[in-house]
């Protein structure tokens, strides 16, 4: 009889987490739209030699695949997002930073603001029309000097909004 009871538990709270997820991040009402546009990315200025072997954007963010030869080299980028669709839009977390080298975890810093300077935070809202300008700074601070033919340092930077 317990383990009936568990099992129920188990499957409501299943069911319920599913039901909340789709309305939270999938539900759009009828003649709404959600649709925000990632765009205009533009590296702005590089301290040191740097080489980027690529940068882009990506469904959620910015993405960078980057050579660091010495210590102290910064990259700095600017994108915008457009929140093109009918639905008001929130940050869900704060900025997502997802680094795949190990080797440079702890030598890379991540500064990410708006355009103005101002500090990003989750629940931070592009209203519909409204296009929001971001700044990123990558910095690499080690006493070691790399080397691009050893090491090279891969970053995902994601800003994740849901509708409001």
């Amino acid at each position: 009889m317990v383990k009936k009871i568990i099992g129920i538990g188990i499957l409501v709270v299943i069911v319920l987490s599913v039901v909340w997820w789709y309305f939270t991040f999938k539900y759009v009402p009828k003649g709404e739209e959600f649709d925000l546009q990632y765009s205009n990315l533009e590296l702005l200025n590089s301290t040191g030699e740097p080489e980027q072997e690529k940068y882009e954007i990506r469904k959620f963010g910015l993405y960078t695949r980057t050579y660091f030869n010495v210590n102290n080299e910064e990259l700095i980028y600017t994108f915008e997002i457009l929140n093109d669709g009918t639905l008001d839009a929130k940050l869900k977390y704060a900025p997502i930073y997802l680094r795949t080298d190990m080797y440079f975890k702890k030598h890379i810093k991540y500064d990410i603001t708006y355009l103005d300077g101002k500090e990003i935070k989750a629940g931070d809202e592009i209203k519909s029309g409204e296009t929001r300008a971001f700044k990123v700074k990558i910095h690499y601070n080690s006493p070691d000097v790399a080397s691009q033919n050893a090491q090279f340092y891969e970053s995902y930077i994601g800003l994740i909004y849901v509708r409001k």
